[in-house]
């Protein structure tokens, strides 16, 4: 029952992924000459040694998507975070015109079967793993 629970919560967050930018509990973790990072820390989602959340990074000078050419001011996505082997993996991410996930979805992808890849110290899943990974 209790993986029926998580996965229709992780199904209805994915869902929802537009509208909860506007509406997600966003937390500061930190900032560099890049980027700010936030988390909402609602959306933490543990299932055994795994765990999800939704993040998002704010950048101080728009990047550009490759395919569409178009600016890209922010990203929020869901990221799965596997705690004993100091990794990560994208579930899903959008890019957006404005900051904070604001203006016009410039992509939306879906990526369930991404490969882990290592959490590099100081980068910004380094900062976001501290989240979720930390022992109650």
């Amino acid at each position: 029952m209790m993986k029926k629970i998580h996965a229709l919560t992780l199904l209805t967050t994915l869902t929802l992924l537009p509208l909860s930018n506007t509406f997600a509990a966003w937390t500061e973790l930190g900032s560099n000459e890049a980027m700010v990072v936030y988390v909402d820390t609602d959306t933490i989602n543990r299932s055994g040694e795994k765990a999800q959340i939704l993040s998002m990074l704010d950048f101080k000078k728009p990047g550009v998507n490759p395919q569409t050419k178009e600016p890209v001011s922010s990203m929020v996505g869901i990221n799965e975070y596997n705690c004993p082997t100091v990794s990560y993996r994208p579930i899903e991410y959008k890019e957006f015109a404005g900051n904070k996930g604001s203006g016009k979805m410039v992509s939306d992808n879906k990526t369930p079967k991404s490969e882990y890849e290592p959490v590099v110290s100081e980068s910004w899943t380094a900062g976001v793993f501290n989240v979720v990974c930390q022992r109650k």
